[in-house]
């Protein structure tokens, strides 16, 4: 509850705006406060190995899938119409063909963006990773079961990639 409390808030804080721009480097020192906190909270020894069932117990996300849970609630909020008015400028819903399949349903336009920074905004991040998502997830009625549905696909992902490697 310690860490929920004090230090989970501020890895969430904005973190579609400063999470993108990061070099990997920083990337996995967030990584590591984040998995010190996982050993704290579990009661684990310092070198301790990290894995699915540890995120699994703590009901946490690790560092890059929990900003990608934070961006694409965003675009859900913006769908269901409770985001904040600026959202309205950043996303851009996909034109749709005569022919509309359940492919182009909820889909968002992914701008143009020449440079590697532009790249790592918010209106380039979310239509892309929002495209990506299964259908099921994006035709979600609330905010929780939309994260709580995303927070197990990717769980579940982690499971089947450590599988995959032992």
């Amino acid at each position: 509850m310690l860490s929920n409390a004090l230090i989970q808030p501020h890895f969430d804080y904005a973190c579609t705006t400063w999470y993108p721009p990061l070099t990997i480097a920083l990337k996995k020192r967030i990584q590591v406060v984040q998995n010190k906190c996982i050993r704290f909270c579990l009661e684990l020894e310092n070198t301790a190995h990290i894995g699915y069932k540890e995120f699994e117990k703590i009901n946490w996300l690790n560092s890059s899938d929990r900003f990608l849970q934070c961006l694409c609630a965003s675009v859900f909020k913006y769908f269901q119409g409770i985001c904040p008015e600026y959202m309205s400028e950043i996303f851009q819903v996909a034109q749709q063909s005569n022919m509309t399949t359940r492919s182009s349903y909820l889909k968002l336009a992914c701008p143009f963006r020449k440079t590697n920074m532009g790249q790592k905004t918010s209106s380039f991040l979310g239509p892309k990773e929002w495209n990506k998502l299964p259908m099921e997830l994006k035709l979600c009625n609330t905010i929780n079961t939309f994260k709580h549905k995303l927070k197990d696909l990717f769980l579940n992902f982690l499971k089947s990639r450590e599988n995959n490697i032992h």
